[in-house]
């Protein structure tokens, strides 16, 4: 599961992330965000690195990770949560969408329609080459 590919990207996070920092304390970017955003992206570079490592060198470790990856159960559980997930985005968002114009809140009930309408299209895109394939 894990190559040199992928441990380059974790290390290039690292590097991002200090570039983020070093270029916010020389006040050549504006805002704090950031260097909140260059350390969020060291940190996520250092344990992806460090799995990758481990994953390397821990046997056990790289049964226990092949075999999430790989196993039938777990790709229909996470298949099966991007479903739930896809409807109950869905209705949240159109229920959004209902009470932002009682509210009178014009530019939120937009923005959660737009968003209901890009889904629904990816869904409808997503659906016709699926539909082809299978």
């Amino acid at each position: 599961m894990y190559n040199n590919k992928r441990l380059m990207l974790s290390i290039f996070w690292i590097v991002l992330g200090a570039v983020l920092i070093a270029l916010s304390v020389m006040e050549k970017l504006d805002s704090s965000t950031y260097s909140a955003m260059g350390g969020v992206l060291i940190a996520i570079g250092a344990l992806q690195t460090i799995r990758n490592l481990r994953y390397r060198r821990d046997t056990e470790y790289r049964k226990k990770i092949d075999t999430e990856v790989n196993d039938e159960r777990n790709r229909f559980l996470s298949m099966k949560s991007w479903s739930w997930t896809g409807y109950i985005v869905v209705l949240v968002e159109g229920i959004g969408v209902v009470v932002a114009m009682i509210a009178g809140q014009q530019t939120l009930q937009h923005i959660l329609a737009y968003s209901v309408c890009l889904i629904v299209v990816v869904y409808w895109i997503t659906y016709l080459i699926l539909s082809r394939k299978y």
